[in-house]
């Protein structure tokens, strides 16, 4: 991080001049940073895996059964997704509130698996839908009912849509600012994008630690795609050349 004289510099340097890591000592020194980054952990995988998880059915629901209305469920996921957040979070706070679960952890899981389930939903079916049905009749012949088909047969076999649409609901639910800040009232359960904010007040802003707290922030994310990325990149191209 650049030392505060260079940050609000009028005419800022291209490549900074000198490098100051007080920044980072300072912000990984404070209790609060570890409990950040511990209920963003907490929340992201419990919300990736339940939006997954829900979207594996949903999408295999879609793509396998033909009925009445089935557009018109694929329609109101799409106009879910347009939907701007901030009409969704007062609702959402009104209901935890009265269920008691405003101020928790649990809260905000929820909230932003029923955000990301639409465009999962809609990803896992595409998937689905360029996988031959005569895979489904197979499992069936051997035995299994459509649950143990999707299990044992189709989900090895879309484990690129699987670990797309995880990486896609995991991403979402790190950088989730609107829910974390509306939802949890206490800076112990504070999200990172919480804390970062957090940095900005209506006086002055600490440009240092703010940056090297969202400097932090992003590792989480690229480890994560630097393992699925393989899995994303088969997924795109499977099917690309056929000859």
């Amino acid at each position: 991080v650049s030392p505060t004289s260079e940050v609000l510099s009028r005419s800022p340097n291209l490549l900074p001049i000198s490098i100051d890591t007080t920044a980072f000592r300072e912000v990984l020194a404070k209790d609060s940073t570890g409990a950040w980054f511990r209920n963003s952990g907490i929340i992201t995988v419990s919300s990736s895996i339940l939006a997954t998880a829900a979207a594996a059915l949903a999408g295999f629901a879609l793509s396998r059964y033909r009925a009445r209305g089935t557009e018109s469920v694929t329609f109101v996921m799409f106009l879910g997704r347009i939907l701007p957040g901030t009409l969704i979070a007062l609702p959402f706070f009104v209901m935890f509130r009265l269920i008691g679960l405003l101020g928790t952890l649990p809260a905000v899981i929820i909230a932003n698996t029923s955000v990301i389930l639409p465009f999962a939903t809609l990803l896992m079916k595409s998937y689905f839908d360029s996988i031959p049905r005569d895979l489904d009749n197979a499992a069936r012949v051997d035995g299994c009912t459509m649950l143990q088909a999707l299990w044992r047969v189709i989900l090895p076999v879309a484990k690129t849509g699987v670990a797309a649409t995880m990486a896609f609901a995991a991403t979402a639910s790190w950088v989730d600012l609107l829910f974390a800040r509306t939802l949890l009232l206490r800076e112990e359960l504070w999200t990172v994008p919480v804390g970062i904010s957090s940095f900005i007040s209506d006086i002055q802003v600490d440009w240092n630690q703010l940056m090297a707290l969202g400097s932090l922030s992003v590792l989480p994310v690229f480890v994560l795609y630097w393992f699925v990325q393989p899995y994303i990149v088969s997924g795109f191209t499977a099917g690309a050349v056929k000859g």
